[in-house]
Parts: structure tokens; C-alpha cells; sequence
């Protein structure tokens, strides 16, 4: 997602893919907020964690990355309950892929208020 809350690349990975798959996906973008699961991952910044016995390893992580992290995640309950992104009935990868694509782009739309500027209506 880039600043305005628009979502500016995705990807479809299986649900048992390692967050290592996706080191590709993120190689050229500057600044990158994960979960702990994208530790290994170069890159992208992660929360501090815990090894065994306790002891904290920093990453890097600051206090304002919490908030941003916390905002994406909203962006994406919104994508689940208000575009119905959780109904998606396809028989086929590439209807799935365009299904998703569409509600991303509704998403966009919706978040960048392109559709209020063009009907004339300035909040």
C-alpha cells in the first residue's frame, strides 16, 4: 500500500507459502513493514522478537511502524467486510485473479475519492 491507503501491487501465494517465497515481490521497494513471520526475509522490517531464553533481538523496528502496520491490517478487514473479498466464488485461478483485481480497484477508487472529483462533490 503506498501512503494514501492505495494498494499498489499484490500477489496471490498458496496458503502454506513461507514468507521467503515472496522475497521477490518486495526486492525493489523501499521500505517494507512485515510480520514477524518476514524476519528472514531481507529487506523488510519486522517487530522485535524473542529467541529462546528470553533474549530480545532488535530489528529496527520503531514505535510509529506499530500504527501503520495496524492501519494496513484495517485496510484489509475493509476489503473482507465492506468489498466482500471473503465471497469469492471462482472455479478458475485467472476468475479469482480478476475478481481480486476488481475489488482492489473499487478499493482505490473508493479511498482516493477519484470518484467524488468527478462527479463534482468536494469534502
Amino acid at each position: 500500500m503506498d501512503e494514501g491507503g492505495c494498494f499498489i501491487r499484490w500477489a496471490i501465494l498458496p496458503g502454506n507459502a513461507r514468507e521467503t517465497w515472496a522475497r521477490e515481490l518486495v526486492a525493489d521497494l523501499p521500505n517494507v513493514l512485515g510480520d514477524r513471520g518476514f524476519r528472514w526475509v531481507e529487506g523488510v522490517k519486522t517487530p522485535p522478537y524473542r529467541l529462546r531464553g528470553g533474549r530480545q533481538v532488535e530489528t529496527g523496528w520503531c514505535p510509529w511502524m506499530r500504527r501503520v502496520r495496524n492501519w494496513i491490517e484495517t485496510r484489509f478487514s475493509v476489503l473482507v467486510r465492506s468489498f466482500g473479498l471473503h465471497r469469492l466464488d471462482s472455479k478458475r485461478f485467472w476468475s479469482f485473479a480478476a475478481r481480486v483485481n476488481l475489488i482492489l480497484l473499487a478499493h482505490d477508487l473508493v479511498r482516493s475519492r477519484a470518484l467524488l472529483k468527478i462527479a463534482g462533490v468536494e469534502l
